[in-house]
This record gives structure tokens, sequence and C-alpha cells, in this order.
């Protein structure tokens, strides 16, 4: 199974981020943009594994302390991948508690036997390969601020053609 573990994002927000999407992706020239309903944020890349007793403890072991918080939309960025680029959103808000949940969410794998995540960059992904049209990007978020109360254990599949994201475990706090 590929997996990755990530915050999963209310209605609401994914509906807003579909609509800023939807007016980012007119202004690109090509990408590979993600399908309505598949945003998240990303907390680690499991990579292909059957270990879920052990993934599911580590989770359990990561939220144990920890406490809702609030994250709001930031602004568009991008990371730089050769002549293209992959776009998304920043996520600014309460990242004290997020990078909180993302350390201890590294240690509770590592402990479980997976490799150490890398630099921690919270965002939600918009578009893959992305290619901009002459001029700036100019999409604004509105700020959309959410309660984050959640992780969820996500099986990544591709089906006709299509990347289908289905929660395999969920740890609430």
């Amino acid at each position: 199974m590929r997996l990755f573990i990530a915050i999963p994002l209310p209605k609401d927000i994914q509906k807003a981020i579909w609509g800023i999407q939807e007016a980012f992706r007119a202004g690109c020239a090509s990408g590979d943009f993600v399908p309505e309903g598949n945003h998240h944020i990303t907390l680690r890349l499991l990579g292909e594994s059957d270990a879920l007793l052990d993934i599911a403890a580590a989770m359990r072991q990561a939220v144990r302390d920890a406490r809702p918080f609030t994250l709001r939309l930031g602004g568009l960025g991008s990371f730089p991948r050769g002549r293209t680029e992959t776009a998304f959103l920043s996520v600014g808000g309460d990242n004290r508690e997020l990078s909180r949940l993302y350390a201890t969410l590294d240690s509770a794998l590592w402990e479980a036997g997976f490799a150490r995540g890398g630099r921690f960059t919270p965002h939600i992904t918009l578009g893959r390969r992305v290619a901009r049209d002459s001029g700036q990007w100019s999409v604004v978020s509105g700020q959309s601020a959410f309660r984050v109360n959640s992780i969820v254990l996500f099986e990544s599949k591709r089906i006709n053609g299509k990347m289908v994201y289905t929660p395999v475990h969920t740890e609430t706090f």
C-alpha cells in the first residue's frame, strides 16, 4: 500500500481551495492539478508499506498530548522543480502546535522503524509540474481559518488515471 499521513481539511475549506485553484489554473500554461476533494496538509509520506498497526500506534502516540488548534489558508507559493514548479497555498495560524505535532509524529514513526522525515514546510499543494503564463501569479486566499483536531492515514491509488486517497486510520485529539 502507498501511504501518507495528513491533516484532512473541512469541506468548506476544500471548496474554497478548489475556487482558488481554478482561478490560479487560469493563469498557467500547463500543470498537473490536484483533483477536487484531494487537498490536504501532508505530514509524512510513508511510501509503500503494510505496517498498518505500527503506523496507527505511532499516530496514537503522536496525538496523545496534542490539543486542537487553528490554521488558516495563506498566500500562494511554489517549490521550483527545474523548468516548472509545484504550486501551493501556504498555511498559517498556530504553526507552533502544528510543528509540535509534526515533530512528535516524526519521532513516533522513527521509533516504529521508519526513516526520519525531512524539513517540514506546511502547505496545500495545488499543482505539480506547473508552468506559468507570462506575468505574476495573483491569487488571494481570503485567509480562511479552520480547526485541526485529527490526523489521517491515507492510501494513495491511481484509478482510471486519477489519484484517489482512501482514509485507512484516523486519530482524533
